[in-house]
């Protein structure tokens, strides 16, 4: 598009150095003078002027360099003898900072009609260098009526807007920017060159415009010139890649963390009948797209399980991308979960894509899932229906495809019960439950797990265990491990820290009845054991000092038994 600008004949455009040396005139030049441009490259501009138009010329260039774009009139010798008015639009250039000298381009100047004549000539040859460029081309008088525009991919004839102002064509507000702008490069008589954009009714577009000031031959402006590019399509691309780098840089993140975080055994290990159940039910589902809904006692691997239906499915090449519902405050959850944009609430002071978003075409890992929040279970029940989701702060509904794999060591059909948890939610997630058995139910797959953990703990260590005794194998499978395989691979790590030998020793004495916590006191004196924590706490509920921690409860589990036991602050409000 530039080069066939460029060679156009009705104007030149040329480079000068600092001394206004011509570096470089583009081949219409010969039209203009009768001289080829080598003829004149390497000479200063002065050489073929009038000598008369030399001071205005002069003027006008060092205007220019200094930063200050001033057009100029003047008349220019021709090989014959003769010469020709022409208009120099020059702007400094620029190179690392500083001025190298000055660029412009050259037109002919004479009367109106002269020029209007001029114009409906080179139409055809405007409609050969427009015909593949979203380029809209233009004049307009005083009062900023076209009186001619020419745009043949968007389909603008002549005839559709001769006459009418921007107001008028798309309306006052879309227009308020642009018609502004064009007045001040009426006003100032100095051109512009600006993006604007504009409104339609169902985009929204934008243009990289230029406008000059449109001259008669005296020198008085009579109206505008300009051109304007539609580059609405690479704008939004340039803010798709914007969003997709962001996008990019979270999962690089996230997976960054997850690194750190992931298990060293990529398989789950043991051999009893009832986890070789278990596993062949994961790997019926694992290869549809439907929800599952690991249950469990906490401990017993649901995370990894989890990740091996990711890894048996079609979205395996895409992310994992893991929430835990009960270690994130519930007001962060939402932002956490949907992600929000900038100035959506206090703080929110960049844009933040949420772990939906992360997921696309991806599993979505929702552990913990019984503790979300009562007033955030609708929107997760629409993603699930309709896989559809607004950030914080926006209005903008974006479309996702993701699937859901949850986990809790809760009995959600209890929560239900008690309007903790809803109904309609409730099934939406049940519909392929897993239910992973704990350790005490496969007790025949402890000596491979103590195996496995003693292995990789020794080499960690850099140590060399290479038995386990007998009598220590038995006490390790008569016991009943409540924290499941979490807890018998930090006893194994415990062991392998003692041992010095090539025998595991292992401190049995630690295999004893665990107290029970304030959480099993707090079911026995239900909802008077409460009230006197939430009163001695001054009805402070989190926080250091507040009644959750007191109790050894999480706020939001807190939260839910005060509603389970329906207490209000009426009844722990006075001392």
């Amino acid at each position: 598009m530039y080069r066939s600008l460029t060679e156009n004949r009705d104007f030149v455009v040329f480079l000068l150095d600092r001394d206004a040396v011509l570096r470089y005139l583009s081949p219409a030049v010969e039209c203009f003078t009768g001289r080829a441009a080598e003829e004149l490259t390497g000479r200063p501009l002065w050489e073929f002027s009038q000598p008369e138009d030399t001071p205005a010329m002069r003027q006008a260039f060092e205007h220019t360099l200094a930063g200050q774009s001033t057009p100029a009139e003047f008349r220019i010798l021709t090989k014959a003898g003769s010469s020709v008015w022409v208009r120099a639009s020059m702007h400094a250039r620029e190179e690392e900072g500083k001025r190298i000298g000055v660029a412009g381009i050259l037109t002919r100047i004479a009367e109106r009609k002269d020029a209007e004549q001029a114009l409906r000539e080179s139409e055809g040859r405007f409609q050969v260098a427009l015909k593949t460029v979203p380029l809209i081309v233009f004049h307009q008088d005083l009062n900023l009526r076209y009186t001619w525009i020419y745009n043949p991919v968007l389909a603008w004839a002549e005839n559709d807007f001769v006459g009418k102002t921007d107001a008028e064509i798309a309306g006052t507000d879309a227009m308020t920017s642009v018609t502004a702008l064009k007045q001040q490069v009426i006003q100032t008589g100095n051109g512009v060159r600006q993006t604007v954009s504009y409104h339609s009714a169902t985009r929204i577009h934008f243009f990289d415009l230029a406008v000059e000031p449109l001259k008669d031959a005296s020198g008085k402006t009579i109206g505008i010139t300009g051109a304007a590019i539609d580059v609405t399509e690479l704008h939004e691309k340039n803010e798709q890649l914007k969003q997709l780098t962001r996008k990019l840089t979270r999962e690089k993140q996230y997976l960054e963390r997850e690194i750190e975080a992931e298990h060293e055994f990529e398989d789950i290990i043991g051999e009893s009948a009832t986890l070789r159940r278990v596993l062949a039910e994961v790997e019926m589902v694992a290869k549809t797209d439907s929800t599952v809904l690991i249950l469990g006692e906490t401990g017993t691997g649901k995370e990894l399980v989890a990740r091996a239906i990711h890894r048996m499915n079609g979205r395996s090449r895409n992310g994992f991308i893991k929430l835990n519902c009960s270690a994130i405050p519930t007001g962060l959850l939402e932002s956490e979960l949907f992600g929000h944009e900038k100035g959506a609430f206090t703080g929110a002071i960049t844009q933040k894509i949420g772990r939906l978003e992360l997921a696309d075409q991806g599993t979505l890992f929702l552990d913990e899932i019984g503790d979300i929040p009562l007033e955030l279970q609708p929107k997760l029940l629409r993603v699930l229906q309709d896989q559809e989701f607004e950030r914080l702060g926006s209005t903008k509904t974006l479309r996702v495809s993701v699937r859901l794999v949850a986990a809790t060591n809760r009995n959600l059909a209890e929560s239900v019960d008690q309007k903790l948890f809803r109904r309609d939610l409730f099934y939406r997630l049940n519909v392929f439950p897993v239910r992973l058995p704990s350790l005490r139910e496969r007790r025949e797959d402890i000596p491979l797990l103590v195996a496995h953990f003693v292995r990789k703990f020794s080499q960690r260590m850099g140590k060399r265990i290479e038995r386990v005794p007998e009598e220590v194998m038995t006490a390790l499978m008569d016991w009943k491990w409540p924290g499941n395989v979490r807890e018998l691979e930090n006893f194994i790590e415990r062991s392998v820290i003692l041992s010095d030998g090539p025998l595991l020793h292992v401190p049995l004495a630690e295999l004893v009845e665990i107290p029970e916590m304030h959480i099993d006191r707090l079911e026995e004196a239900g909802r008077e054991y409460i009230i006197r924590i939430l009163r001695e706490c001054g009805g402070v509920i989190s926080g250091p000092n507040g009644a959750a921690v007191r109790l050894g409860l999480k706020r939001t589990t807190l939260q839910s038994k005060m509603q389970r036991y329906a207490i209000t602050r009426r009844d722990y409000g006075e001392a």
